[in-house]
């Protein structure tokens, strides 16, 4: 009985792990884009055409 108790612990804590890393990425590739990137990861100036398609 203390064993199942210990795997339903064990696995509840497994899944929220998992499930707030999921959710984290989402909100990553939810919230990115191309001007974030050439900003951010390229280091390089948006001519203003490119800043206002989101």
């Amino acid at each position: 009985m203390a064993e199942a108790a210990h795997l339903a612990v064990w696995l509840v804590g497994l899944f929220g792990i998992v499930g707030t890393v999921c959710v984290c990425v989402a909100k990553v590739v939810i919230h990115d884009s191309v001007a974030y990137d050439e900003a951010f990861v390229w280091r390089r100036k948006l001519p203003p055409e490119a800043k206002s398609k989101r």
